[in-house]
């Protein structure tokens, strides 16, 4: 049975569909603009990346793209702006791996320890755990970005 991951998948499906729109959207001053010390695109880039850290099984190696752990993870200003195009891809591989393991989830196995994510953070982590972060994590993202688009006169996604 798959009802309760159906839907949540929808609210799933929801924020990555808002980030890819914010992808769409932004104009170039928007694109550059940071949202407090960080920029607009590079929170895009950060919620991929982060789709390893939540998904990835133990011992996994993040796949980090056109950018760098330090840039993906806020611990440093970019050297240079990712463009569109290189982010939109990235995100769609991300997106792609990220499909493939909520199609694998099934109701019973919410209740089960996630062991990749368990690692990484240091505690137990649930399957429904992983799969809620992950929403909540791309909709906190969505929002910064959706202040820089309204600060430079434009209308948010969400």
């Amino acid at each position: 049975m798959q009802d309760v991951v159906k839907e949540l998948r929808k609210n799933y499906e929801r924020g990555f569909g808002f980030l890819f729109q914010q992808i769409e959207e932004a104009p170039d001053e928007a694109w550059k603009a940071q949202a407090g010390k960080w920029y607009y695109w590079q929170h895009l880039y950060h919620a991929f990346v982060c789709i390893d850290f939540f998904i990835l099984p133990a011992g996994g190696s993040v796949d980090l793209g056109p950018g760098s752990l330090d840039v993906a993870m806020f611990k440093e200003s970019p050297k240079e702006v990712l463009s569109k195009d290189a982010v939109r891809e990235f995100g769609k591989a991300k997106k792609a791996q990220a499909d493939a393991w909520l199609d694998k989830l099934a109701d019973e196995d919410l209740a089960q320890k996630h062991e990749g994510s368990s690692s990484r953070r240091n505690m137990d982590v649930t399957n429904g755990m992983v799969l809620s972060n992950m929403i909540a994590h791309n909709f906190y993202h969505v929002g910064c970005n959706d202040t820089v688009l309204r600060e430079n006169g434009h209308l948010g996604v969400y």
